[in-house]
């Protein structure tokens, strides 16, 4: 009898292995597709009409998208409760760091105060310099409207004239070799 369980035991932990191993792989393929809509991006005719986004800084720092105007940017929308987010966000953050002159701005969605989403960014994912600003999720719903059921992570292209020209609805490979050139391409195809 002891035997018989043994080998049960021992089915249970060979199937069990192998039930994890293709679970682990199937996730990593699955998110490393995921990550590589940066690349993926192509410049499309305007997807929305122009729009303006009133953002919320930390110490009451409010700001208008765009920032400047004429200027085409990448709007990267995330928020503290998605866990893509916060896989995505360290990779976003260092690519920031070694691009501070690119127009991109992280914006945090339904996430609390921008001093709230301070303390997420620094104590819950050890990022110090991460630019924060935050923006009232229905007004972000209106200028996305025409666009189908919004997912998070999102970045979008908007144009000189603040047309929504490209989306990435889900997380991107700011991490990828040519991502620095992919950037600056579309932001080149945007003006």
């Amino acid at each position: 009898m002891l035997s018989f369980w043994k080998k049960i035991d021992r089915r249970f932990f060979t199937y069990s292995v192998a039930i994890l191993a293709a679970g682990s792989v199937l996730y990593n393929s699955a998110q490393a597709e995921e990550l590589q809509k940066l690349q993926e991006l192509e410049v499309q005719a305007p997807l929305s009409a122009p729009f303006t986004l009133s953002l919320m800084g930390e110490n009451q720092a409010k700001e208008t998208l765009p920032l400047k105007a004429g200027q085409p940017y990448l709007l990267h929308l995330w928020a503290t409760w998605c866990v893509p987010c916060r896989e995505e966000l360290p990779q976003l953050a260092a690519f920031l760091k070694a691009h501070p002159d690119l127009p991109i701005v992280p914006v945090a969605m339904d996430s609390g105060t921008p001093e709230r989403v301070r303390a997420f960014v620094q104590q819950r994912l050890h990022l110090e310099a991460f630019p924060v600003w935050t923006a009232d999720k229905h007004q972000v719903h209106q200028a996305l409207a025409r666009l189908s059921e919004p997912g998070l992570p999102m970045t979008l292209l908007v144009d000189a004239q603040g047309r929504i020209r490209a989306v990435s609805d889900g997380g991107v490979a700011w991490n990828a070799p040519d991502a620095t050139q992919t950037v600056t391409h579309l932001l080149k195809e945007a003006q």
